[in-house]
């Protein structure tokens, strides 16, 4: 799914990088105990349909999945200060104290492991600045694992040549053979010297196709992860995975299954689908992976804020669906669609599960003061409230649900 996540995550890294690095000790407090936070409010007339289709859904899938904890389940977040597509913003001296700040916030939360999205060809080495990229991603590894935690790297051409990102590269010098050859000498790069606990090979092959004009059948997609198995090889203790978005066609990740070498199968979840159909696939999928001997993670995931009557109409509105999320009347839903998403990962057997939009953890806004604003100043001015939360340690009222979560699910 094409996302405006790149873009978010530029304005998101420019922002850190002016805050400064005032940096505050100690556990992130309670949401009562914050001056800035948005506490959850009415729902707005105009989204109450949408609101009332997603908590009855979520409900009546919520009962459908087996109770069943199983084998542990890590539940993580996306490291978003971290993320590739910001650009040149991440080497600015200020990022990596907002990542270290970050990452102690999270790691007191309780949470176990992190996602970072190191995103093709910025490693490479005729990218520019490629070496101060590898040299970052390797002191961001070495503050996660000193926390005890646990890191998913995720791979993919990085959004350039769209609003999401600053980051600028020539497509068309690439076709499929060198954008498979030179991914897997990037994906080497990073098992040799940043060393994650999880390698992710590739994920939504349509995403791949409208980023890079690099189009996979599902035989050609198996046939691009086998190899990159091959060329990567076994290495000890990182597992090497792989797989797609729930709404994709389904044949890219059955034909996942078989690949010899491949650890995992990596599933993506953002959409609901109507009467849950797209988290009932992410279980099954879940399962079928198990069945072959394979773990199963989900990399990402986080609510889409559209009911089933919007799919045809908005679905591919990416701007207009992700500039809901901030607002604070949504956290409950947010809420229900957490607990849906460990229930599935419980009941199926996946060990790790990473929900994308870690700054709602730290911040919401007023609906009514903030509602009217342009799209790119009402993430900026959520990105400002998370970033400031973070730094004096307080979690909004979903993060303090997070982490309450998380203790829960480790009795």
């Amino acid at each position: 799914m094409k996302r405006l996540v790149g873009f978010f995550l530029l304005l998101i890294v420019v922002s850190i990088a002016c805050a400064g690095t005032n940096r505050a000790n100690g556990n992130p407090t309670s949401a009562s105990e914050s001056p800035t936070l948005a506490a959850a409010s009415p729902v707005p007339a105009e989204y109450q349909a949408t609101y009332n289709d997603l908590s009855s859904t979520l409900d009546s899938f919520i009962n459908t999945i087996p109770s069943n904890k199983g084998e542990p389940l890590m539940l993580g977040t996306e490291l978003l200060y971290a993320n590739s597509n910001a650009g040149e913003a991440l080497l600015q001296p200020a990022v990596l104290p907002i990542v270290e700040k970050q990452l102690d916030d999270l790691h007191a939360m309780g949470v176990k492991g992190v996602v970072v999205a190191i995103k093709f060809p910025m490693l490479e080495p005729d990218f520019p600045h490629s070496a101060d990229y590898l040299q970052f991603y390797k002191q961001v590894a070495a503050e996660i694992h000193k926390r005890g935690m646990k890191f998913l790297v995720e791979a993919g051409p990085v959004f350039s040549g769209t609003i999401f990102s600053s980051v600028r590269v020539d497509w068309s010098k690439y076709n499929k053979d060198t954008f498979i050859a030179d991914q897997q000498n990037e994906l080497v790069t990073i098992a040799n010297e940043i060393q994650p606990d999880y390698l992710q090979i590739a994920d939504e092959p349509s995403t791949i196709a409208t980023l890079s004009g690099v189009k996979f059948t599902p035989a050609d997609y198996a046939a691009f992860v086998q190899s990159s198995v091959q060329k990567i090889g076994h290495r000890s203790g990182m597992k090497l995975g792989a797989g797609s978005g729930t709404w994709e066609d389904p044949a890219y990740m059955d034909d996942l299954m078989n690949i010899q070498g491949l650890d995992c199968i990596d599933i993506h979840v953002y959409p609901l689908g109507r009467n849950a159909v797209l988290l009932q696939r992410a279980y099954d999928t879940a399962l079928k992976a198990r069945a072959n001997g394979k773990c199963a993670v989900i990399s990402e995931t986080w609510l889409y804020k559209i009911s089933s009557s919007e799919m045809t109409t908005l679905g591919g509105n990416f701007e207009q669906v992700y500039m809901r999320d901030p607002f604070s009347f949504w956290e409950p839903v947010d809420e229900s669609f957490i607990r849906a998403v460990t229930k599935l990962s419980q009941a199926s057997g996946i060990e790790f599960a990473s929900f994308y939009w870690t700054r709602y953890f730290f911040a919401y806004l007023d609906y009514d003061q903030y509602h009217n604003l342009p799209p790119q100043q009402i993430n900026h001015q959520a990105t400002q409230v998370s970033i400031a939360n973070t730094e004096s340690n307080t979690l909004s009222p979903l993060g303090v649900f997070f982490q309450n979560w998380i203790a829960e699910q480790s009795r």
